[in-house]
């Protein structure tokens, strides 16, 4: 005879928000070049990031200077979110 173990379930509300604490990473922009190489791969180089999305858009005019042909572009930008265990107040 075999017994059934006992379970305990816990339900919890988690919250997902942007995470603007003092101590939260910054917000950061950066681009990257989405044009065809000969190749037909895409070229792929990209700015470093930064807090400034005016710095990190004139890396674009950068890589178009050295590659006249790149004229497709991706803006990544990373926003730091975090989770809380139920509500924050």
């Amino acid at each position: 005879m075999t017994t059934a173990a006992r379970r305990v379930f816990r339900f919890v509300d988690w919250t997902l928000r942007p995470d603007q604490d003092d101590d939260a990473p910054p917000l950061t922009h950066r681009f990257r070049c989405l044009s065809l190489t000969d190749d037909d791969t895409e070229c792929g180089a990209e700015s470093d990031k930064h807090t400034d999305p005016l710095d990190a858009q004139a890396w674009t005019f950068e890589h178009l200077r050295a590659n006249p042909e790149h004229t497709s572009y991706a803006e990544v930008i990373e926003r730091p979110w975090v989770m809380w265990l139920g509500c924050p107040s």
